[in-house]
């Protein structure tokens, strides 16, 4: 069932605006600029990551986790000011080296993965899982792209892209960053949106979710585990129903027609349920799977959206594709034929990498902008911004 916004629930996001590549962002108070090299990077030792055990039976679901802790350190972690790095979904768009020269330079606090890394792609997942920084990850639909179903007679890809990221891997579970008074709290993993569940028996098999509801609650239940002192931010693979059913909506269905309302109803439901029940800060619902450029017709999906009384902002990180010869045309501007012969022509040129960066103060959202990072050997320097969110004035 795909259900229209009802009105006041959600405003358009604001239009971005082009800046000029030597712009500055602050980041942190004790930084003479927000996107110099120089400084401490956001670097935490990474915990053992553990294969989590799947049920013994798929009748019986796993008992409820509370809360984890991860250590986050780095320049400005504890002060108000904290920075998140998104990346949306990577679909194969991802070299550990070039990566974590960029987020080197952009220096968060904090890097949040949207899913799709690629079609049950368990080398690059198991190399985001070295990525030497504070992190938070959900698998999307293509991370389970053939498997059905865990295996019992061998280790399926499924499965060890789960091992891999161990306790990283958010789903249906609360990960709490303490230093930053943060806790990420996961929606439903292999999401493909709409009104079914997709890849049931890996739910049921591995969470004992077996409908809407059911899933809904393991959200709402990890969301109640955070600290009190914590701010949440949600990390989906897809974002909540709602948000709007144009093609070009948030989340709207862009391969059909009629458009359509493509979100999770389950993530609606558990967002709805936290505001109305309980007293958690949700200031950042962060997703991915809608991608940016539209699939059909050209033109581009609105990226930010905002809840009722602006007290939640809807951010969909799934800049695709992510990586970009230097100075090329804008990737939503070309067709995958042309993108990839820009990419064999320029294979050994310097590339641009996509991320979206969250500030925030006291657990408050003050700006959110898309990047391209221009990574050339050991150097890296901000080529492009566009400012999708700042925060009014009267309210900083």
């Amino acid at each position: 069932m795909h259900r229209a916004p009802t009105a006041g629930q959600f405003e358009p996001g604001t239009h971005p605006i082009r800046l000029q590549p030597e712009t500055r962002m602050f980041v942190r108070s004790c930084s003479l600029s927000s996107w110099s090299a120089a400084g401490a990077a956001a670097v935490a030792a990474r915990a053992p990551a553990s294969p989590p055990p799947l049920p013994s039976s798929p009748a019986t679901p796993p008992p409820k986790l509370g809360s984890r802790s991860m250590a986050s350190s780095g320049a400005g972690a504890g002060a108000g000011r904290v920075r998140l790095a998104v990346v949306g979904d990577v679909h194969d768009d991802w070299i550990l080296d070039e990566d974590t020269k960029a987020l080197h330079f952009l220096q968060p606090d904090l890097v949040l993965f949207t899913g799709d890394y690629g079609n049950e792609n368990v080398q690059l997942v198991k190399s985001i899982s070295d990525l030497q920084f504070p992190k938070a990850a959900i698998l999307g639909n293509h991370d389970c792209w053939r498997t059905h179903q865990f295996s019992e007679k061998k280790v399926d890809r499924v499965r060890l892209q789960l091992a891999s990221l161990g306790e990283q891997h958010v789903g249906y579970q609360c990960l709490d960053f303490p230093t930053i008074k943060l806790s990420v709290v996961g929606g439903r993993p292999f999401s493909c949106g709409g009104d079914r569940l997709f890849r049931p028996k890996l739910l049921s098999q591995r969470y004992g979710v077996d409908d809407m509801a059911g899933s809904a609650r393991k959200i709402y239940d990890a969301a109640t585990a955070a600290p009190e002192e914590h701010s949440v931010i949600l990390l989906a693979h897809n974002g909540p129903t709602g948000l709007g059913s144009r093609i070009d909506d948030i989340c709207g269905r862009d391969w059909v027609a009629g458009g359509g309302d493509h979100g999770d109803p389950d993530l609606e439901q558990a967002i709805s349920d936290l505001q109305r029940e309980t007293g958690v800060s949700i200031p950042l619902v962060v997703f991915g799977h809608m991608h940016k450029s539209l699939a059909y017709g050209g033109g581009l999906r609105k990226m930010i959206a905002f809840g009722a009384n602006n007290q939640t902002i809807y951010l969909n990180g799934a800049v695709v594709p992510r990586v970009k010869p230097a100075e090329a045309m804008n990737p939503s501007t070309i067709s995958t034929s042309e993108r990839d012969e820009l990419q064999e022509s320029a294979s050994v040129g310097p590339m641009s990498r996509a991320f979206t960066t969250v500030d925030l103060f006291d657990g408050t959202v003050e700006k959110i902008s898309e990047v391209w990072v221009l990574v050339s050997g050991a150097q890296a320097e901000l080529e492009e911004e566009t400012v999708l969110y700042k925060r009014p004035c009267e309210h900083m």
